[in-house]
């Protein structure tokens, strides 16, 4: 049972304090850690597709929004790479090896209303290219798609109401053209919102650095 998963709890320094049930770290509002992994790969004319996840998960509040294509707790005995390994590959259904992921920073959340009322985020960047046609689904990501992350940060940041891409589903193992809109997002705290802006920056900067641009 998740509820009783072991994760570690922290003070607002980061400090380690101990380990809890995950039931009881919600319960007391404790700072503990989730990972978040995006994936993304340059195009044949050199522009950056990411991509995403539906969120599908029978009880889930944000269930039909898109995400990171992997993302959790991580476990009192993990670090948070081994954390993203676990979840990429429970999620995505693709095992990753330390040197596939990139360590895009971390950030801090409050949300005294959610399950999860206090965070440090840890954010990864899968850098070894992941196809559309790679991705395998599970109970909480039933579908995947693929946009061009300059468009899908305009939707995000609210500059445009909808942006084209590809997409994959359970069921459907064919691709075909989809369309993301706002209420894709629509879910989502403010706060939320901006790690996905954190997040996409970080790709593209991490991106065009690697590539000399």
């Amino acid at each position: 049972m998740k509820d009783r998963e072991q994760l570690a709890f922290f003070d607002a320094a980061g400090q380690r304090l101990g380990t809890k049930s995950r039931a009881e770290v919600h319960r007391d509002g404790d700072w503990h850690w989730l990972v978040f992994v995006w994936a993304a790969r340059a195009d044949e004319a050199s522009r950056i597709q990411v991509l995403l996840q539906i969120r599908s998960r029978p009880g889930d509040p944000y269930l039909g929004s898109v995400d990171a294509p992997a993302g959790g707790h991580v476990l009192a005995a993990e670090s948070p790479v081994q954390g993203a390994q676990r979840e990429f590959a429970e999620e995505v259904g693709i095992a990753l090896a330390e040197k596939d992921l990139v360590y895009l920073g971390e950030g801090k959340l409050e949300n005294p209303t959610g399950v999860c009322q206090r965070v440090i985020e840890h954010f990864y960047l899968c850098q070894r290219p992941v196809l559309l046609a790679e991705t395998c689904f599970s109970d909480e990501a039933g579908g995947f798609v693929e946009v061009e992350l300059e468009a899908f940060l305009e939707l995000v940041e609210g500059r445009r109401e909808r942006v084209s891409g590809l997409g994959r589903f359970a069921g459907q193992q064919e691709i075909h053209e989809v369309e993301l809109t706002r209420q894709a997002l629509a879910a989502y705290q403010d706060a939320m919102l901006e790690d996905f802006r954190r997040g996409l920056r970080g790709i593209r900067d991490h991106l065009q650095k690697a590539s000399g641009r």
